[in-house]
């Protein structure tokens, strides 16, 4: 059942029947905000940038509270039907639709100063925040998938960072018997899985549905062809062997100890690779992810974009106040105007990428270029559940269960099923 029949009316009823709690001119006021996940750099950050917050203003005072990124839907879910929890969420953009709908997340053209706002971020980056021409988000940091590859790898063997998927299969010769593989990704029965596979699909021209969302669409002939890729890449030994039942951390593992020469990431990976695997920097470099010579489907060729965002709740008493905060932490904050890798994404501030601007970021010209082409997942409020179902198909061609267009046309179905009852 579309969970909005249960929370529209839930959530009318109890603010129709709440009292009005809201701060009184003079009183303190107190704003709750919840940090799902985060790297370790972002935390220590927002620790920091909450007390220093704390320190400048005698008016408004931020509770902070960090909690697990996997109970982010479950969280916003809880709060909206008893209409009660925090000021202020940090959470991934494909929320902003579900919640934004159900009146769980707070539009911000409320406030008189967004057209402002809006034209210092990213112009690309808003529509992953939009719903019904309003936006329920602020995108702080986005996470562009790139190509990471291991310039020593590469270098020893005389070879070329590959654009096309013909390139990457041309490299696999190349490493015969020196126990090194060209590429590796996760592909487990996991979301890691369909993080890796959408990327490919992105940039054949594929997408998830089709123009209305009522259908499958990854199955069509950019999926099978992405698929059919990783399958041909599996079978002829120029992926691990075990890389049907990798996750990230395995797949980490894998390319940090120098076991393969190129992984599709993003901006995480170098700071994930030095820091848990003291990976040589000086080995890394970032490109494009490669996809076929010419997109399969009349799409343009994209590649995955995620965004984090930082939103204020639809239920809030304290919505300007709520704002202040999110103005001073995530906009005006000077650590947004110089992107760094300990924050775990790029900045989405247009003043990131002014010239003259310095980064530890290693092929931050990459990213950006990723970033501005980037095409985010479908805001679709069972988004997790379809991910899964892709994950299974990838999952099922690299075990040789089902050919690619068996195995995509299951998922298909699957998806479609779900696809029906909203």
């Amino acid at each position: 059942m579309y969970v909005k029949r249960i929370l529209i009316p839930l959530f009318v009823g109890l603010i129709a029947c709440g009292g009005d709690d809201r701060p009184r001119p003079g009183e303190l006021t107190t704003v709750v905000l919840w940090e799902f996940g985060g790297v370790p750099g972002l935390r220590a950050w927002v620790r920091q940038a909450v007390a220093d917050f704390n320190a400048a203003r005698s008016d408004i005072q931020i509770e902070l509270e960090f909690r697990d990124w996997a109970t982010q839907r479950e969280s916003l879910i809880s709060t909206t039907i008893v209409g009660d929890g925090p000021d202020i969420v940090r959470v991934h953009h494909k929320y902003s639709v579900e919640f934004g709908e159900l009146g769980g997340l707070y539009a911000l053209e409320n406030f008189p100063d967004f057209p402002e706002v809006k034209e210092r971020i990213l112009d690309n980056v808003w529509e992953l925040v939009e719903y019904d021409g309003k936006h329920y988000g602020l995108p702080v940091t986005m996470l562009p998938f790139v190509l990471a590859v291991n310039t020593d790898i590469m270098a020893r063997l005389g070879l070329e960072v590959p654009k096309t998927w013909d390139e990457m299969l041309a490299l696999g010769p190349k490493f015969a018997g020196t126990g090194i593989e060209p590429f590796t990704m996760p592909g487990g029965v996991n979301l890691d899985t369909a993080y890796r596979f959408l990327p490919l699909l992105y940039k054949a021209g594929g997408r998830v549905f089709n123009e209305d969302w009522s259908a499958a669409a990854f199955d069509g002939p950019a999926g099978q062809a992405a698929l059919e890729f990783l399958v041909e890449m599996k079978n002829k030994g120029y992926l691990p062997a075990g890389s049907a039942a990798y996750r990230f951390d395995e797949n980490a593992a894998h390319w940090s100890t120098g076991k393969a020469a190129l992984s599709i990431e993003g901006p995480w990976w170098q700071d994930i690779v030095q820091g848990n695997y003291d990976f040589d920097l000086n080995n890394l470099a970032l490109a494009q992810v490669p996809g076929p010579a010419e997109p399969l489907e009349p799409h343009p060729s994209r590649t995955l974009l995620d965004v984090i965002m930082i939103a204020i709740t639809g239920y809030t008493k304290v919505p300007n106040e709520a704002w202040e905060v999110v103005k001073a932490l995530d906009l005006d904050h000077p650590v947004w105007r110089n992107p760094n890798p300990t924050m775990g994404g790029i900045p989405t501030l247009k003043a990131a990428y002014a010239e003259g601007v310095q980064s530890d970021y290693i092929d931050l010209d990459q990213l950006a270029t990723a970033g501005a082409n980037g095409l985010g997942w479908p805001g679709h409020p069972a988004i997790t559940q379809i991910q899964r179902h892709i994950a299974d198909a990838v999952n099922m061609a690299l075990t040789g269960s089902l050919s690619p267009k068996e195995a995509l046309d299951f998922a298909a179905e699957e998806v479609n099923e779900v696809l029906s009852d909203y």
